[in-house]
């Protein structure tokens, strides 16, 4: 047995998030007025179905790179808090690539739990995939819509 390299695919389990239609439209409607910058953001979850998005403006305002503005991110966790809520999945956007982790993003994750769920345009149309992020690895998670 090989041992996975930090952009090989780990084996991870994990049951996947489900994310209510409008909040899947919210998200992608973020990431298109954002770009060319990268947008960020996330999205609380109960029980595995989104409750609620939080775009939070990007403090680097950086088209290759991504850091939550730590008051907005304090406000969402607090409102996630005080919901019972929990950060389900975390979102940003990869506006001049593929919507799969870069190495900063493996090198930043700080949630080892939480899917990092990646937009990137296809042609006109923005389009996303999530992942478990450990130890600088990567395992695609199932990301279901309702």
């Amino acid at each position: 047995m090989t041992t996975p390299t930090p952009l090989q695919p780990a084996r991870w389990s994990h049951p996947g998030v489900t994310l209510q239609r409008a909040h899947v439209q919210a998200m992608r409607a973020h990431v298109a007025a954002q770009a060319p910058l990268e947008a960020c953001g996330l999205v609380a979850v109960h029980r595995g179905l989104s409750q609620r998005v939080y775009p939070i403006p990007n403090a680097l305002a950086s088209p290759v790179r991504y850091r939550l503005e730590p008051h907005a991110y304090l406000r969402a966790l607090q409102d996630m808090d005080a919901h019972g809520w929990q950060v389900g999945l975390i979102y940003h956007s990869h506006p001049r690539g593929r919507p799969y982790p870069s190495a900063i993003d493996l090198a930043e994750a700080t949630y080892p739990d939480a899917v990092y769920y990646i937009w990137a345009p296809v042609g006109q149309v923005w389009v996303a995939r999530g992942y478990l992020l450990r130890a600088g690895r990567v395992q695609p998670v199932p990301v279901r819509w309702v």
